[in-house]
């Protein structure tokens, strides 16, 4: 030991409340009444712009109705049934032998792709031989944040988030504007909030006069909550409490849900998580800056 209550110390100054610790545990260097300040850890915000503008899978693209789909391979175990036929099977008629045969399989394993799939599936031939072993086929899946390439005659998944701008819009609350690589080299930035269980085309236009700031991975946000909001232990195997309900704090932010119009926060000392910390529970949302002092 350096010192005979070095870990004396060391455990109060490591506590929430280290007044009250040496108010009940004096020690030599402090006075009793002494007002001691919880350690707060700084982080190294995140604000270059790092990261591929868009994900290496490239996919065909198709409109319909209005609405944006992309085409992907699926491994067949990952096939479902909806009512009576392959959910989102995309063309089936181009190879009709092939969607009977997967789908004839999976009815008779009461749609349960896992099993009907777990023995190798050949693609039937018109003399009822077997032809080659099939392991994906290709499904229409909805399209939400997309990249062109390939001249516009495919489409990507956005790459990394840069960061979220965050607007304000009286009666109406917080939005989100998730920012990735690919929108850093264009003219104009999205202005598009996220809007939860709508397509990208209806997501809600924000207006410049309703912008308050931006916000980077490890950036500081304090927040006020309608409700309380649950913070999980990160180290399920810490002596911790499992978990605490807060209505305000300090939290860094680590990422965004577009899904949910949600943040992904910690706690200073990154003990306590919030994985979706919904945007429109805030009464108020502000960003700070702390250092090292």
């Amino acid at each position: 030991m350096p010192y005979a209550w070095f870990r004396n110390e060391l455990l109060m100054r490591c506590s929430e409340d280290p007044s009250r610790i040496l108010h009940e545990m004096p020690l030599p260097n402090y006075a009793t009444d002494e007002a001691v300040a919880p350690i707060f850890v700084s982080r190294m915000p995140k604000h270059k712009v790092r990261g591929s503008a868009h994900k290496e899978t490239i996919r065909q693209s198709f409109e319909e109705d209005g609405k944006k789909f992309t085409v992907s391979k699926a491994p067949l175990t990952d096939l479902k049934l909806k009512n009576g036929e392959i959910e989102n099977y995309f063309n089936p008629e181009s190879d009709v032998l092939l969607y009977n045969a997967l789908k004839e399989r999976l009815i008779a394993f009461g749609g349960d792709a896992k099993k009907a799939f777990e023995a190798p599936f050949h693609k039937p031939k018109s003399d009822g031989s077997e032809g080659p072993l099939v392991k994906k086929v290709k499904i229409i899946c909805k399209s939400t944040l997309t990249v062109p390439v390939l001249r516009n005659t495919a489409v990507a998944d956005n790459g990394s988030m840069v960061r979220v701008d965050v607007f304000f819009v009286e009666g109406e609350g917080y939005y989100l504007v998730p920012i990735y690589v690919a929108d850093t080299v264009r003219k104009e930035l999205p202005n598009k909030a996220i809007t939860r269980g709508k397509e990208y085309s209806h997501w809600k236009i924000m207006q410049d006069s309703d912008f308050t700031f931006s916000v980077y991975p490890n950036d500081l946000i304090g927040f006020v909550s309608s409700a309380p909001v649950t913070f999980s232990l990160i180290n399920k195997s810490s002596t911790l409490a499992p978990s605490k309900r807060l209505k305000e704090g300090l939290v860094y932010y680590k990422s965004t849900g577009i899904s949910t119009a949600s943040f992904r926060v910690v706690n200073h000392d990154n003990t306590y998580q919030v994985s979706s910390l919904g945007i429109k529970t805030l009464i108020r949302l502000e960003k700070y800056q702390v250092d090292v002092l």
